[in-house]
């Protein structure tokens, strides 16, 4: 049992000293375009960062470093590229701020201790906006389980189209909103008639029941408020093939005879 404790306790340091080397290294290439031109600074002589490839490289290193963190941070739940480019440009600027912070708070006499302190702040910042990502996936202030997220598909109380009130079903995620997400409805009920459903496979959400399914298409998503969604993890992801054609909007084909 000591053994196998003491092996446990060495895997979680070396686990622990890895993951502070990596955030090191972010928060190193975040604090690039401060850190470097302070060294270049401090030569004799002075040197000075000059040309279009110097410059792509101490200020695109960065650029590159915060758009992996905000993949990262994102790749448990896909999201819009906008939402990813706003994520990058949050960590980009928010770990500037934090080196240029640091470069000011710690004006250490050695260009290794001022350099530390630079990777460090924006490292930490990368991180706790890692931390940030992931928690407003999870649901945020608006959900005490993991916010439903497009393309999956949930089990929720979705509004009927024509009259008040509304049924637990499942849904296709469509997008989120600040406090709710916007849904597709899916039925077992043939809608082969209608130009307003088309059929659905049960792979990777449905490999029990059996039965056939339809999910509207071509119609105005509705408003699920993120406290009507009954559990707290989608019931799968919808088919690739199906995805495609519900964010293209594309109605079913009309049948023949009708």
């Amino acid at each position: 049992m000591t053994r196998r404790t003491n092996t446990s306790c060495l895997g979680v340091a070396v686990k622990g000293y890895l993951l502070l080397n990596l955030w090191v290294a972010v928060g190193y290439a975040l604090a690039l375009p401060i850190s470097l031109p302070d060294l270049m600074a401090s030569q004799e002589p002075p040197l000075h960062v000059q040309g279009p490839a110097q410059y792509a490289v101490v200020y695109g290193i960065p650029v590159v470093a915060a758009a992996g963190v905000a993949l990262f941070a994102s790749r448990r739940r896909p999201c819009a590229r906008w939402v990813l480019l706003a994520r990058a440009a949050a960590v980009l600027v928010l770990g500037q701020i934090a080196a240029r912070w640091a470069a000011a708070r710690f004006d250490a006499p050695e260009w290794s201790a001022r350099a530390m302190a630079q990777c460090g702040a924006a490292g930490l910042t990368a991180y706790l906006c890692l931390v940030a990502v992931r928690w407003w996936d999870r649901g945020g202030l608006n959900s005490g389980g993991r916010r439903p997220g497009p393309g999956e598909i949930w089990h929720a109380a979705v509004p009927f189209r024509d009259t008040e009130g509304r049924k637990e079903r499942y849904c296709v995620v469509m997008r989120n909103r600040r406090h709710h997400a916007e849904v597709l409805k899916i039925t077992s009920q043939n809608k082969d008639h209608r130009h307003d459903h088309i059929r659905m496979p049960g792979d990777g959400w449905d490999v029990s029941s059996g039965k056939d399914h339809w999910v509207e298409i071509g119609l105005q998503p509705l408003k699920v408020p993120y406290q009507d969604f009954t559990d707290g993890r989608p019931k799968g992801r919808c088919p690739r093939s199906v995805w495609r054609r519900l964010r293209a909007g594309s109605p079913a084909p009309a049948a023949s005879g009708v």
